[in-house]
């Protein structure tokens, strides 16, 4: 009877530490919602670096390389809580919907023309925003965009 009632206790805690964990954590599009400052571009895993082996991206290869992307210039993006994101340029501003999608780790970007854009979130703190996609332009690899929360 002993075994019983411990194995039952044990189950007990075990369910109420996870849903306790589950409860006190922050949803993905909670966390995500204000307004985020992009810091760099750079490549995670390069085929061919420059001289210098310096990851960072030039204006000039993001312009290439934004040609395939609609958003490539946005410097500030501004998510909203009813699914709509502001990117903003200087004085450029376009309104894009976003979603989280898959396990919290797809970051997707629809515009009103149904182009449809998808990120991977690496990495999404309360101050730091990673994002990742796959690009085939100039040099190979996964380039990665690092924002901070303003």
């Amino acid at each position: 009877m002993k075994i019983a009632t411990t194995y039952t206790l044990v189950f007990v805690v075990i369910v109420a530490t996870i849903i306790t964990t589950i409860s006190l954590s922050q949803s993905p599009e909670k966390k995500i919602v204000g307004q985020w400052n992009e810091l760099s571009w750079e490549y995670e895993r390069v085929d061919m670096v420059n001289d210098t082996n310096n990851k960072e991206i030039t204006d000039d290869v993001k312009k290439i390389i934004g040609q395939h992307l609609l958003i490539h210039e946005a410097e500030t993006w501004k998510f909203l809580s009813n699914g709509k994101l502001v990117l903003k340029a200087g004085e450029n501003e376009r309104l894009v919907d976003w979603k989280i999608k898959g396990r919290g780790h797809i970051l997707q970007l629809k515009y009103d023309n149904d182009v449809v854009e998808n990120y991977n979130l690496t990495e999404l703190n309360n101050n730091v925003m990673v994002l990742n996609f796959d690009s085939e332009i100039q040099a190979r690899g996964i380039a990665k965009l690092t924002f901070e929360k303003s």
